[in-house]
């Protein structure tokens, strides 16, 4: 497989061969293959990213169909990552995909991230993306926040050492364990921030993400703002003066 597949892309100014190429050697790690992280892996493995990790201990239920693309009704039942692994590699069979069926955890997410260039967030929790944000900044690894509930939705970049983290605005979250079933989200809501994301990581990946805004996009309005979140000197995760908090 060659050039031919990404030729669309490659014509893009912002893009260009040289960036495929920083592309095709990114090492990428998916965490969360429900709606949001299915979708920006599948993208992902389209745009050309051929190493790429992919973390979810669930199964596959009916009501994820309306909004996970990925999976079908025969995938009842079945795990995620089993399903999602091998749909990514129809989409390109020299991808190297690592599907890992565990739930990101502080005891197991530094040996699972650490070989990664890039971590998305595809998880519906703030434990999940408390222990995303805790384990870039020791690794100093890049990583991309999500968000969905109802028709609208959150991306940041989070870069350590040059943007605030998550803990800098400490995103509001219903908690572990409440389903997009019971607090709703809109299927389109969900694509909008996964096209979103996966903008957010390219240009982490080529280097031309340097805001770290947070931005809100809502599909029903429709709105999309980028709102500046600027760094906490005093945050417990990477502020300058975290030491020194009372």
């Amino acid at each position: 497989m060659g050039m031919e597949r990404y030729l669309s892309q490659v014509a893009v100014r912002e893009i260009f061969p040289s960036g495929q190429k920083k592309i095709e050697s990114a090492s990428v790690a998916v965490i969360g293959m429900g709606g949001t992280g299915s979708s920006i892996a599948e993208m992902m493995v389209r745009m050309g990213v051929k190493d790429i990790k992919i973390v979810d201990d669930d199964i596959i239920e009916d009501s994820n169909l309306n909004r996970q693309a990925m999976y079908k009704e025969s995938d009842i039942g079945l795990k995620k990552v089993d399903v999602a692994k091998a749909e990514l590699l129809k989409i390109n069979e020299d991808a190297n995909v690592d599907s890992i069926d565990q739930r990101l955890t502080f005891g197991n997410a530094e040996g699972i991230l650490a070989n990664s260039t890039l971590i998305m967030d595809g998880t519906d929790n703030y434990n999940a993306r408390s222990v995303i944000n805790a384990v870039s900044y020791r690794l100093n690894i890049p990583w991309v926040f999500t968000a969905v509930e109802g028709t609208f939705g959150y991306v940041k970049a989070i870069i350590p050492g040059k943007t605030s983290c998550l803990s800098c605005f400490g995103y509001p979250d219903k908690g572990e364990g409440v389903s997009c079933t019971i607090q709703g989200v809109l299927p389109s809501a969900v694509r909008a921030v996964s096209s979103i994301a996966v903008t957010t990581a390219m240009k982490i990946i080529l280097g031309s993400e340097k805001s770290g805004d947070l931005v809100y996009i809502d599909v029903w309005t429709p709105r999309m703002e980028a709102l500046p979140i600027p760094r906490n000197e005093y945050c417990n995760v990477c502020g300058e003066k975290k030491e020194k908090d009372v």
